[in-house]
């Protein structure tokens, strides 16, 4: 894919790169963005402005002839993580992918936090040593600590894995052995048994109980408020898919894929607009709510047939978001499914934004006149990762054509602050409130009435 992009392109920053960049044939979950920088010093990204492409690294523009592809990484600037990103050099032009690891943080927490560290370390002639780390990389100092290692010796360059697990790994098993142990070797013959038939049947599958979560309206909404930082009030909702099987109330990470790959997000999030108009009666007229979609939702028209024969409601109060990371592919019919929604009356959000590769142009083609800034981009403010200068040219080149700008994941007063003297007021994060139901809600509305009314 990155070989057939190159070739399209004339490294000139001109409108065909643009197009080229911005094409959503490219498009990757696996990448967060692109960038360009041509011999004459020119720039251009997918995040829909120039980017300091020397700040990520020293990328060693090559004026060969012949096209040379390495792997780099961007730097560690105060506390932040690297990320490990694709380097093209020919003729003094340059192109990079910089790679989404947002995964890999979460897997090495896995089973227990702190078990693991993580390492890759690439060598070549440009970047004798480049690294990217994840995980507690004190367990390298453990006396005991043991390493599982993979090594690619290319023709010009060679490439080292490590995985390190130490004394946190260790007591965790030992803990659960005491627990788990005597019983689970009772029963081990019969699980290898009986997990033979579970793998087989398809009520037992993760589709299957998908399919059994649907019928039995296991699929609730959580929502998070959205804050006017101003005014320190509730002005609206995202909401947030969960899956509440008998008492455990299960994370979307856990089947959102499997819920997409299948089709079956479209009935999930069907029944889930059905339920969010029910509670949309019990908040207050003012407060609207934000509604995740994916991009079948739009290119197969499934959304608007649900609402039609709902007869177009809650038009005014109820948005809805498209995330940047899992692209558009027929932007051409989703622009017409997204104009006649508008027509009734429903806007619409770019979420993730920055992350992805449809950047400004999703607001230019599909006319979305709000964005949501990831949360990625938030964690940077009063460090010196080179990501913080991406948050204010969003914030300055949305705010210099009038778009909406939401803050994902803050965290603290001091991002609000900040976010608030770019003129940046509406906040959703832990600041200020974590997702709920709608009982929850609707006791903390009471709340603030009664503390407003007192």
């Amino acid at each position: 894919m990155i070989q057939q992009q190159i070739k399209q392109l004339q490294f000139d920053c001109s409108a065909h790169d643009w197009q080229v960049i911005r094409d959503p044939h490219y498009y990757s979950r696996y990448i967060r963005f692109m960038g360009i920088a041509t011999n004459e010093g020119t720039q251009c990204s997918t995040l829909g402005y120039p980017l300091e492409l020397n700040a990520l690294n020293d990328l060693g523009n090559s004026n060969k002839e012949t096209a040379v592809f390495s792997l780099a990484a961007t730097p560690d600037i105060a506390g932040t993580e690297s990320e490990l990103m694709i380097q093209f050099s020919q003729k003094g032009n340059t192109a990079i992918w910089v790679l989404d690891s947002s995964w890999t943080q979460s897997k090495l927490n896995q089973p227990c936090s702190g078990c693991f560290y993580y390492e890759a370390r690439f060598v070549n002639q440009d970047h004798p040593v480049l690294l990217v780390q994840r995980g507690d990389e004190a367990i390298l100092n453990e006396a005991n600590a043991h390493s599982l290692n993979v090594s690619v010796q290319g023709i010009a360059a060679a490439n080292t894995q490590a995985l390190w697990a130490g004394r946190a790994l260790q007591q965790y098993v030992q803990h659960n052995l005491l627990i788990w142990g005597t019983p689970l070797s009772l029963l081990f013959g019969g699980l290898l048994m009986g997990g033979y038939w579970i793998m087989r049947n398809y009520r037992n599958s993760i589709e299957g109980l998908i399919e059994k979560g649907i019928r039995d309206n296991e699929f609730l909404p959580y929502y998070q408020p959205i804050i006017d930082s101003r005014t320190k009030k509730i002005v609206g909702y995202e909401v947030l898919l969960r899956w509440q099987k008998g008492q455990e109330l299960i994370a979307p990470d856990l089947f959102i894929y499997a819920a997409e790959s299948t089709g079956l997000i479209i009935k999930i999030t069907n029944q889930i607009i059905k339920i969010v108009l029910r509670d949309l009666e019990q908040l207050p007229v003012s407060h609207w709510v934000s509604i995740n979609l994916v991009a079948e939702h739009i290119e197969k028209r499934h959304l608007s047939t649900l609402l039609r024969s709902l007869n177009w409601p809650q038009s005014e109060r109820m948005k809805f978001e498209l995330t940047e990371r899992i692209p558009i592919n027929d932007l051409a019919v989703a622009s017409q499914e997204i104009a006649l929604l508008m027509n009734k009356g429903y806007q619409f959000k770019i979420d993730d934004f920055g992350t992805g590769y449809g950047g400004f142009s999703y607001l230019q083609h599909l006319h979305i006149r709000s964005i949501k800034i990831d949360k990625m981009f938030v964690d940077t403010i009063e460090t010196d990762d080179v990501k913080k200068s991406v948050l204010d040219s969003i914030i300055a080149s949305a705010k210099a054509v009038n778009i909406e700008l939401i803050a994902e994941g803050a965290e603290t007063i001091n991002q609000v602050d900040y976010l608030a003297q770019q003129g940046v007021f509406l906040i959703q994060g832990y600041v200020y409130a974590r997702a709920m139901p709608i009982d929850a809600i609707i006791k903390k509305l009471h709340a603030e009435e009664s503390i407003t009314v007192n």
